[in-house]
């Protein structure tokens, strides 16, 4: 396993993670439709909508390195090190 030291004590380390969050967030409309309000969608809208979400959120997961360990440093001098 290997250490990444980093000055980001959140995840902004993985970019990654952000972008499949922002795939997910954007398919918001559509949970919130199926979830609170009354249809407004085709139902194959919405099932093709959430299959690409999953398939975008997957691809971008794979992309991540899970074998990395993020180690918070306070000052960029002690990443170089």
């Amino acid at each position: 396993m290997s250490v990444v030291k980093t000055i980001e004590d959140g995840w902004d380390c993985v970019p990654e993670l952000t972008e499949a969050v922002e795939i997910y967030e954007n398919v918001g409309h559509t949970i919130y439709e199926i979830n609170k309000c009354k249809r407004e969608q085709e139902l194959c809208s919405i099932i093709d909508e959430l299959r690409n979400m999953c398939i975008d959120m997957q691809e971008k997961l794979d992309e991540i390195d899970e074998s990395l360990e993020f180690e918070t440093v306070d000052d960029e001098d002690e990443i170089d090190e």
